[in-house]
């Protein structure tokens, strides 16, 4: 309780928020969250990297425009990512769209449509000519939408252009590193996240339409057809990369199966020298090294820029090989259950066709269309774009191992302690501008900040007010409320994950965790069903869990302390509820 009531230590990245102690946080952004104190050189990239690129696409202005400085959207409360809202909320494209935050995440987006329409958010005050600007660069970024609703040929050369990003970015993170003077990787580096002449560089507004379509199939639909044929209308959907890396991982589980043992009894850290042993398992080794060549960007914490990515340490990748080689014979197979998702949804737009009336059918038709098109995108930016901040971590590293060689610091990752304009300072004119003492301060601050939990909203420096978020329930509490956001009824022992690190899920499991990202995916195909404490029905999360046909609740407040692992629940993904059994 006194989390909710004490001050707490918050930067702002917006210029013109510079000194203001009022304003409101928090950590929903869109769909996922930061789960992670940043060290200093990962908030110095979130702030001067992602939060222009998110405040830009949704501003409809270059990242690089003074406007998208001022009002940057990035902000941290004792180190860990949250969003200014009242920088945000000058953005037209969030404050006339409130009820898109509240598809993102049900209870905390509800609580701060409130707020805002209370006007209590005190938005960061900008210029009438500002607020024209803005205004215009939101009218101008409606028609553009507009016309790529309407032409149906714009997802698929996105498409295309997602995959030539994609293949010109491995190739960069193959390309050695050791051959290019320290502000040529900088300069580099700057080059690839300020770039906007790349089509994937709007992922963001390319989401914004498949959330725009979701919303607009359900509202036509709304007391005209039952929740679980809108359900099905998201299963089976084609060209998502997220799937794609968890069928990928299956198939290689079928061929790992003559070496069942040896992921059984065998540790994940272990498992690389096990294998060695034998020409099976260095053939089926040389297969997973392809897989982490297509894949290997992605990892569990994936937006900290201190966190290995999978292809530096694939430990979750193998504990999951041996989750999938335990699936049972008689239980659907990945590919099993997106191939029954499809037919699923193409039966359900003919139904839903032949129960709306006949002046409807036709633009259900056409948003319906474009939906299935749309929805890839919602994974589709970061799958991409997370190979440009795998080269931002390599690059780091490379420069904190020509720091360790000089005498500068002592490991090539205490490079992550440094402030970025520190790291360019040395890279441009060789000035060590640090002392061993400042780097042992900034981490003994971080390990103290990373045993401290944040509040979700933060009015000025303190928790936002009791009357803004859910009331608690008793501890006693046998049923257990959430969104419903994925239909179905499942059955099963609870296994709470905090940590995907070394998340061993049996099959049919219930997945109890606070959130879900994309990397979080491949353990769904052997969950009964899914139980988070944050999300909406256009969360991370529920997409994938409505794609594959899992049962899922999100917003379930403290389900990671009210479940226990081992605990027999009820999940009735209909209604919302959780039973404690």
């Amino acid at each position: 309780m006194s989390d909710e009531i004490k001050d707490w230590l918050v930067e702002r990245s917006a210029r013109l928020a510079a000194g203001q102690s009022d304003g409101v946080l928090s950590d929903i952004n869109f769909g996922e969250v930061f789960p992670f104190v940043a060290k200093p050189l990962g908030r110095d990239v979130l702030a001067r990297y992602i939060g222009p690129m998110l405040g830009g696409q949704v501003g409809g202005l270059s990242r690089s425009d003074p406007l998208i400085l001022d009002l940057n959207p990035m902000a941290f409360v004792a180190g860990r990512p949250y969003m200014d809202l009242s920088a945000y909320i000058n953005l037209p494209s969030i404050a006339y769209q409130l009820h898109l935050l509240e598809a993102v995440d049900r209870s905390k987006g509800r609580a701060i449509a409130e707020l805002a329409r209370a006007k209590r958010l005190n938005p960061v005050r900008i210029s009438a000519a500002a607020r024209l600007t803005l205004h215009l660069a939101y009218f101008r970024m409606g028609l553009r939408s507009l016309w790529w609703l309407l032409r149906r040929r714009t997802p698929v050369n996105l498409r295309d252009a997602y995959t030539r990003t994609t293949e010109r970015l491995r190739a960069l993170v193959r390309r050695p590193l050791d051959r290019d003077a320290s502000s040529v990787l900088l300069t580099n580096l700057d080059r690839e996240f300020t770039d906007e002449s790349d089509p994937t560089k709007d992922g963001l507004r390319h989401l914004g339409l498949a959330m725009f379509l979701h919303t607009a199939l359900q509202r036509l639909c709304d007391g005209r057809i039952q929740p679980d044929l809108l359900d099905d209308l998201a299963k089976g959907i084609p060209h998502n990369p997220t799937t794609a890396v968890s069928l990928d991982l299956w198939a290689l589980a079928q061929a790992a199966r003559p070496l069942a043992d040896v992921f059984e009894n065998t540790p994940p850290e272990t498992q690389s020298r096990a294998l060695q042993r034998t020409e099976e398992g260095r053939r089926w080794w040389m297969r997973f090294e392809q897989f982490l060549d297509q894949h290997g960007h992605r990892g569990e914490v994936e937006l900290d820029l201190s966190t290995p990515r999978w292809r530096e340490d694939p430990s979750f990748l193998l504990q999951t090989v041996t989750n999938y080689l335990r699936h049972p014979a008689s239980a659907p197979s990945p590919p099993t259950m997106l191939a029954e998702g499809q037919r699923r949804r193409e039966a359900a737009a003919t139904a839903v066709r032949r129960k709306l009336p006949v002046p409807l059918r036709g633009l259900f038709s056409l948003l319906y269309e474009r939906y299935v098109l749309w929805l890839p995108f919602r994974e589709a930016m970061k799958y991409t774009w997370l190979l440009g901040l795998e080269q931002a971590r390599r690059v780091y590293r490379e420069l904190g191992r020509r720091l360790v060689a000089a005498g500068h610091l002592k490991a090539a990752d205490d490079v992550f302690w440094l402030r970025q304009h520190e790291v360019r300072a040395w890279a441009e004119t060789g000035a060590v501008t640090w002392t061993q003492a400042m780097l042992e301060s900034r981490e003994r601050e971080w390990r103290e900040w990373t045993t401290r939990r944040p509040p979700p909203l933060i009015i000025g420096t303190r928790g936002a007010p009791d009357a803004a978020l859910p009331a608690a329930r008793p501890a006693h509490t046998m049923v257990l409320r959430g969104t419903p956001v994925s239909t179905g009824q499942a059955e099963g022992v609870a296994r709470v994950i905090t940590d995907p690190h070394h998340a061993e899920l049996r099959p049919g499991e219930i997945l109890v965790t606070r959130y879900t990202d994309p990397s979080w995916t491949p353990l769904f195909f052997t969950a009964g069903a899914l139980i988070t404490e944050i999300g909406g029905v256009l969360s991370h999360g529920a997409v994938i869990a409505r794609e594959i046909g899992l049962p899922a609740i999100v917003g379930v407040e403290e389900a990671t302390s009210r479940i226990a692992t081992g605990r027999r629940v009820k999940v009735n993904a209909h209604d919302g509820t959780v039973e404690l059994i």
